[in-house]
């Protein structure tokens, strides 16, 4: 992944990313975007996720972490 940018002092930026930091770039970008990641997901895969994502939608999530979940 190749991004260009400015930085404050309107100077032209060009770096190369891969592995790792390239999905973490293309995930913050996707989020810019108002993208989510089932919005990448085949109309099958979603199907096959409804409930899961129902559940998860609804606070239902078994995670080792604390989460905030909206009322």
């Amino acid at each position: 992944m190749r991004i260009r940018y400015y930085d404050e002092n309107w100077k032209l930026h060009e770096e190369d990313y891969d592995g790792m930091k390239a999905r973490i770039i293309q995930h913050e970008y996707d989020h810019i975007e108002g993208k989510l990641f089932i919005d990448y997901l085949s109309p099958f895969k979603k199907r096959l996720l409804k409930g899961k994502l129902t559940d998860i939608s609804k606070g239902k999530v078994d995670a080792e972490y604390r989460i905030a979940v909206p009322k």
